[in-house]
């Protein structure tokens, strides 16, 4: 997980979001996860979920924990993709506590997928060259 994230996001940690121990569930994570790709992908002007849109599944999720994050932490979680298939892609993400403090590193990859059809569908031309041209040096593999 080398380079730079251009995007970044925050995240409100709420009162729901702690365990018994009163820190963040590690299941919440995935929650923050899918927060900063959705703004990521709103940023870049690929989505506005209106009927119709392409739609994404998530086919895997890999998280590995570093620290703990509590009630009233800023966190910020930084994402990018870093790589481009037909179908799919990958998301990468760095989740940051308060001063920078790393807490969390993930990876997620999204399936491109038409569900009138009920399968994968090739990654549209127009989110390849965006992505593309936001990310620059990203793995392009059609």
């Amino acid at each position: 997980m080398e380079g730079q994230f251009r995007f970044a996001t925050a995240v409100e940690v709420r009162w729901r979001d702690l365990d018994a121990l009163g820190h963040v569930n590690n299941a919440v994570y995935m929650t923050y996860l899918e927060k900063a790709r959705v703004d990521y992908l709103r940023e870049l002007g690929l989505v506005t979920f209106a009927p119709g849109e392409i739609g994404l599944i998530l086919a895997e999720v890999t998280c590995t924990y570093r620290a703990p994050i509590s009630l009233g932490e800023a966190v910020t979680v930084c994402v990018r993709v870093s790589e481009l298939r037909r179908s799919s892609f990958i998301f990468e993400y760095r989740m940051e506590g308060e001063g920078g403090r790393l807490v969390a590193t993930a990876h997620t990859v999204q399936v491109c997928y038409d569900y009138q059809l009920g399968r994968s569908m090739p990654i549209p031309d127009h989110w390849r060259e965006t992505i593309v041209e936001y990310e620059p040096g990203l793995q392009n593999r059609t």
